[in-house]
């Protein structure tokens, strides 16, 4: 069985991502963090940030060998709170490399919702593109739907099926 953590990067704590995160989990006990409630500015070069809540985050998060991240799909793009959290692993890097190598081996899944039926382009580049370079094992990309159109429904199933498989997988 693995071991995941779920980091919720939404405007909305119990918007349609969370929804689809409910759906997937069912009555699963996962650790489930929103970025929402946390205090994680922006990358900064100089790293007057250090102290916020993102070192804190990172070193609940290498405890877990599945990281998904979620986010809903925002101009074609992940959400901004999900951006920063991604842009904030800069400094494992550069001030915390000791917790930028514990990341290595980890694996990495994501998690979309969207309100149309039209999947965006190269939405996942960035994420798999992380993790190769953080050496993390990108386990794929799911895309569900609140789109009332018959056909997006059929897909939100085998997506949900698909998530499951990784979070569940013994």
């Amino acid at each position: 069985m693995t071991n995941p953590i779920i980091i919720l990067g939404s405007s909305r704590t119990f918007g349609e991502t969370r929804k689809v995160i409910d759906s997937i989990i069912g009555n699963n006990k996962i650790p489930i963090i929103d970025l929402k409630s946390l205090d994680i500015s922006i990358y900064d070069y100089d790293h007057y940030n250090k102290d916020d809540d993102f070192i804190p985050l990172i070193e609940k998060v290498i405890r877990h060998d599945l990281i998904v991240l979620a986010t809903p799909v925002y101009w074609y793009t992940m959400s901004a709170t999900m951006k920063i959290f991604l842009d904030r692993l800069t400094d494992l890097l550069d001030i915390r490399k000791d917790l930028g190598r514990k990341l290595y081996g980890k694996k990495i899944f994501i998690i979309c919702s969207l309100a149309s039926n039209l999947l965006p382009q190269g939405f996942d580049y960035p994420f798999w593109q992380t993790a190769e370079y953080l050496k993390m094992e990108y386990k794929g990309c799911i895309f569900i739907s609140s789109s009332p159109n018959p056909e997006c429904k059929k897909n939100n199933e085998l997506e949900i099926q698909k998530a499951r498989a990784v979070l569940f997988k013994s």
